[in-house]
């Protein structure tokens, strides 16, 4: 068999004639092949732009999702710190309220100790009254 495959091949390399036809026609099937190739690689090449515009497409509506995310977590830590501004406005206010209640309370403590100390005093004018 590999005598007969030899012979065959010996045959067309001797045969000009033979082998133009056939390199001929091998040439048109690489040609056609290759064109078929090219084809599937544009293809192929079309696919991988349209999956990458749909993903930068994603991308962009996860930024703008991502922005917009950002703007509103923003906006409530001003309204946390302006809550926090004025919570330590009536914090302070609260203070001074006590310090002032405090010394209210004093006042009125010493008051009712003066008015003890005068109503002692005016037992004892009475008391001495009496006695005398």
């Amino acid at each position: 068999m590999k005598l007969l495959t030899m012979a065959a091949v010996a045959a067309l390399i001797a045969s000009p004639v033979l082998a133009d036809p056939i390199a001929r026609e091998q040439a048109k099937a690489d040609f056609h092949q290759s064109r078929a190739d090219a084809a599937k690689a544009q293809m192929q090449k079309d696919d991988a732009q349209a999956q990458a515009a749909d993903a930068q497409d994603s991308a962009d509506s996860s930024q703008a999702q991502a922005n917009a995310a950002q703007a509103d977590a923003d906006s409530l830590q001003k309204q946390a710190d302006a809550a926090k501004a004025e919570a330590n406005t009536a914090q302070s206010q609260a203070n001074a309220s006590q310090a002032e209640a405090d010394t209210s309370l004093a006042q009125a403590d010493q008051a009712r100790a003066d008015r003890n100390a005068a109503i002692d005093r005016a037992e004892a004018a009475r008391d001495a009254v009496h006695n005398n």
